[in-house]
């Protein structure tokens, strides 16, 4: 699906477009310094295979160029049709204007020299791109222009003979040989095929087949080799490449546990760390949308069984992220650095691509999509979209407009915690509500190739409050807010963070409830400092509860937690009232105002008044401010730097934590679309009530939804709100008058054993539950266990009754007879293990530890359901290898080392720690650690059968 960037923002000399159906290829996302070297060259067949006929061929192609260029059915008079064909023509004309003719020339155009910058060699066939769409495109000026054809042929011939050709050098960037300019010469040759010679297309895609022989990447650069393969494999008639750019597909469909690529929750993770739905995953969207609708029902047809993932990813890792047509910043990585691709550009790739899926998707997917496009759409005032996209796709847009059966979806209304990236989306009607935050899975911000370099914040918690103000944050918004002080975060005042790089804590994370509240929470502490704190969002109806605890640093530097960071109207005089009192509308208007309840900022147009509740009063200092920036200061790449002076005018409120702060905190209530007397109304008799707010736990009930949220922040028994639990988690209780629901998370995705929880009351029976929850008791109190080991920080239910007949409470969970080390967590551990059949074992296996020093350890999850004083006993295979070890829980180490080797014949052995007494029911943390070995032993390893806890005689 091809799009183009907004020329409203940027200029054609600006921004350098390739438009791959619907990827961006201008800038490699993932450019590396230097080329590899060459590989071999491909041979070329335009061979036809025995099934395969040259006619479905030229289908396939002629497909593609209506795809491109729109074909010749549609109505050129149609105003956005006529618009988009005239934008074409323009940039057309603009590139075969400035194209050098004379016959010694050493290049096309004189931004793009060749012989040392790579990109000149896809600048170069991006321009020639242009202008193939320009004759191509029926209602054109310039289509089928004699004198355009031949310099652009001619032009084709000069780079196949200088420059890109079978055998050429490839120096510098890989990408820009191997991806960006054959996906730009595909299209060409797609284009043109009729106006080509046999030998012209064969020329020009044996250099295509040299340069990009197979697929063999990951992520969006894989998925561009396969574009690259199939499209050439189609202009050549080469079935065989056009079968190997589709499998390359198949590797791309599968849900990822760990690093790049789709989680099952919605997240898109790439290089590692980073939140990329909106960067490269919406690439990959895009090229796998084009390949799937262009290869349907011909020989090549899409048909592995994991391609229907990518339906789930516009449920999951899109939708939640599009606010009325706005692709939120918060997944985009370094992408939102780059001038003219603000959210709303950003988001037209992903409508193109959920537009060309509607087609190939099944009724009621294709439905959902269509209904979700004339939503965005309907609200696309600019015609973002309709400006940008393909002439086919505007066509296609515009049928759903205008199709009576479908309905425009309404207002999503969910609270999403997409933990494979530390983002969180709540959505309600009228607003939308981002958190973007970092822990040791994931980075703060990327920075590479001179782009994001003010990223700083934008992960320590920052806050996104979507309104109808749908340019909030577009229309300039990055490089002219004080990247400092962004909304939500909690920050040093004027520091920056490092690029690229993790803080070392883990508790990031929440919980929803009913699929429309949530709780979030994240334990700050950014690189390199020793600024700490505890932060929590209550996400309910019509309001969001914002808490900080445990605030502590001894850096020396001022702390402040940054409420709102708002860009306002062109005048800069939003109506701000403090408690009721209108304050000065006029720019440079600073205030520190104390006993502060409630704040009111007028919104910038209808439906986009926000106000700030302060229980108990808070000391806020507030700026109104004209603000200077330009893109340039974030990204310097030469694709994206713009120095032009930019003004917008802001409006910032923040509470000060001082400098050296101990164990400080703040409460705040973001009440979007209130006026200012409902913000009064609700201060006077507030639906929400801060139940506790401490560095061990922060809970928030709404009152009149009786729904509650609760994150416990240490692993020890804490109670809050009714709620007991032995584990960090986060948690959220709903209850009505008949039934009791309870949702359980493990944050800190480090958990690999059980959370054990406690309901203050009673309930009568189970309604439902999921299969990681096992009920232990309904009465006095409700008790159960959830087994999170492994999930990724998703969150578990389970609910109650609490009214008819009293179901009798299970029965007590006996202790295991033995615990199989092959099948116990493995929590933590310095070596690897090795799992062994052995029909001698307990379970027919054995684990093999391979420690190779004094030290090193492996420590189990070891759930026990029951209480009390237990000898642990190892039962071990004999090994010349085993070392002696000493057994811990939680730390405690559990009577003396044990020497594991031995030199009688016996197969195996027991042996016994020593005696622990375990308090209560839960998961402990069992470690062996390597003390030393026997003088006749040669290793330090274990060859472990199981564990076993006995009661202690006399306990």
């Amino acid at each position: 699906m091809m799009f183009g960037t907004s020329f409203t923002r940027a200029t054609t000399s600006t921004v350098a477009l390739a438009m791959i159906t619907g990827a961006l290829v201008l800038q490699p996302s993932d450019a590396r310094a230097a080329a590899p070297a060459a590989p071999p060259a491909a041979a070329f067949s335009s061979a036809l295979s025995s099934t395969t006929t040259a006619s479905e061929f030229d289908t396939l192609r002629q497909k593609y160029a209506v795809m491109l260029a729109g074909g010749s059915t549609f109505d050129a008079s149609d105003a956005d049709i006529a618009a988009r064909i005239t934008r074409i023509t323009a940039t057309g004309q603009q590139y075969w204007d400035s194209m050098k003719k004379n016959s010694d020339r050493n290049r096309l155009w004189d931004d793009s020299p060749f012989g040392n910058d790579s990109a000149s060699v896809t600048r170069t066939y991006q321009h020639l791109r242009d202008m193939a769409l320009a004759y191509s495109t029926a209602g054109s000026s310039l289509q089928g222009n004699t004198q355009l054809k031949a310099d652009l042929i001619g032009a084709l011939d000069w780079m196949n003979t200088k420059v890109y050709y079978n055998g050429a050098t490839m120096y510098q960037n890989w990408w820009h040989w191997q991806i960006g300019a054959p996906l730009a010469l595909n299209d060409i040759v797609a284009l043109v095929y009729s106006d080509l010679t046999s030998t012209q297309v064969s020329g020009y895609m044996a250099a295509v087949s040299y340069a990009q022989p197979t697929v063999a990447m990951t992520g969006a650069n894989r998925l561009w080799e396969s574009q690259v393969i199939a499209i050439s494999g189609i202009n050549a008639q080469d079935a065989a490449r056009v079968a190997a750019g589709r499998d390359g597909l198949s590797a791309l469909f599968p849900y990822v546990t760990t690093g790049d690529g789709f989680y099952a929750d919605g997240s898109f993770v790439q290089h590692n760390f980073y939140a990329y739905n909106g960067g490269y995953g919406a690439s990959l969207l895009s090229g796998i949308a084009d390949l799937m609708y262009l290869l349907e029902d011909s020989t090549w047809d899409v048909t592995d069984p994991n391609s229907a993932n990518v339906i789930q990813w516009v449920y999951n890792a899109y939708e939640p992220f599009i606010y009325k047509g706005n692709l939120m910043d918060m997944v985009r990585g370094r992408e939102a650095s780059r001038f003219g691709t603000q959210d709303d550009d950003a988001a037209v790739s992903v409508l193109a691509s959920i537009t060309r899926l509607a087609d190939v998707a099944p009724p009621a997917d294709s439905t959902a999509f269509k209904s979700m496009i004339k939503a965005w759409l309907s609200v696309d005032a600019d015609k973002t979209f309709l400006s940008q996209v393909p002439v086919d796709l505007i066509v296609s847009a515009k049928d759903i407009l205008g199709d009576s059966t479908v309905p425009a979806r309404a207002e999503l209304v969910a609270s999403r915690q997409f933990t494979g990236i530390d983002r969180t989306v709540h959505l309600r009607p009228g607003f939308g509500f981002g958190i973007s935050m970092a822990s040791s899975r994931i980075g703060g911000y990327e920075s590479i190739n001179s782009e994001n370099a003010k990223g700083w914040h934008t992960g320590d918690g920052m806050t996104y409050l979507y309104n109808n103000d749908l340019s909030q944050f577009n229309d300039d918004f990055w490089p002219t807010v004080d990247s400092y002080r962004l909304p939500g975060t909690t920050v040093l005042k004027n520091t920056t963070q490092p690029a690229n790089s993790r803080t070392d804590k883990s508790w990031v994370g929440g919980a929803s409830i009913l699929g429309q509240y949530g709780v979030t929470g994240m334990e700050l502490h950014p690189v390199g400092r020793t600024l700490e704190g505890k932060k929590s969002w209550f996400m309910f109806d019509d309001e969001i509860v914002a808490l900080g605890a445990g605030i502590t640093s001894t850096d020396g530097i001022g702390t402040e937690t940054i409420v709102e960071n708002r860009k306002l109207n062109a005048a800069g005089d939003n109506a701000l009232t403090v408690n009721g009192a209108a304050t000065s509308s006029a720019l440079g208007w600073a205030e520190t105002a104390s006993g502060v309840n409630t704040v009111h900022l007028s919104g910038s147009v209808a439906g986009s008044d926000i106000g700030y509740y302060f229980p108990g009063g808070a000391t806020v200092n507030g700026l109104r401010e004209q603000r200077t920036g330009n893109w340039k200061q974030l990204n310097s790449s030469s694709e994206w730097a713009n120095t032009t002076a930019i003004n917008r005018n802001y409006l910032s409120l923040a509470l000060d934590q001082g400098t050296n702060p101990s164990n400080a905190g703040y409460s705040y209530v973001l009440l979007p679309n209130k006026t200012s007397a409902q913000v009064s109304s609700y201060a006077a008799a507030p639906h929400i009530s801060i139940l506790e707010n401490s560095a061990s736990v922060q809970a928030v009930r709404e009152n009149s939804l009786n729904v509650t949220g609760i994150n416990f922040w240490k692993d020890e028994p804490t109670s809050a709100a009714g709620v007991t639990t032995d584990k960090k988690a986060s948690v959220m209780v709903s209850k009505t008058t008949d039934s009791v629901e309870l949702s359980v998370a493990d944050p800190t995705q480090k958990n690999t054993g059980q959370v054990y929880l406690t309901l203050d009351g009673p309930a009568t029976g189970l309604i439902s539950k999921d299969p990681e929850v096992t009920v232990l008791q309904y009465t006095p109190t409700v008790k159960v266990k959830v087994n999170v080991n492994g999930a990724g920080g998703k969150d578990f239910h389970v609910k109650f009754s609490l009214g008819g007949a009293q179901q009798p409470n299970p029965a007590p969970i006996a202790l295991p007879n033995v615990y199989e080390a092959e099948t116990l967590p493995v929590n933590a551990l310095t070596d690897s293990v090795t799992l062994y059949n052995d029909a001698n074992a307990s379970g027919g296996k054995k684990l093999g530890v391979n420690n190779n020093a004094v030290g090193d350890y492996i420590e189990f999850s070891v759930d026990v359901p029951q209480a009390g004083t237990y000898d642990i006993t190892s039962r071990a295979f004999k090994s010349s290898g085993n070392g002696i070890y000493q057994l811990s829980v939680g730390g405690n180490n559990v009577g003396s080392p044990q020497d594991f080797f031995w030199s009688t014949t016996a197969g195996q052995k027991d042996l016994t720690s020593g005696s622990y007494a375990f308090p209560a029911p839960g998961s402990y943390l069992i470690r062996l650690t390597t003390t030393g070995k026997n003088s006749s032993a040669a290793g330090y390893k274990l060859m472990l059968d199981y564990l076993k806890l006995t009661p202690t005689a006399g306990s």
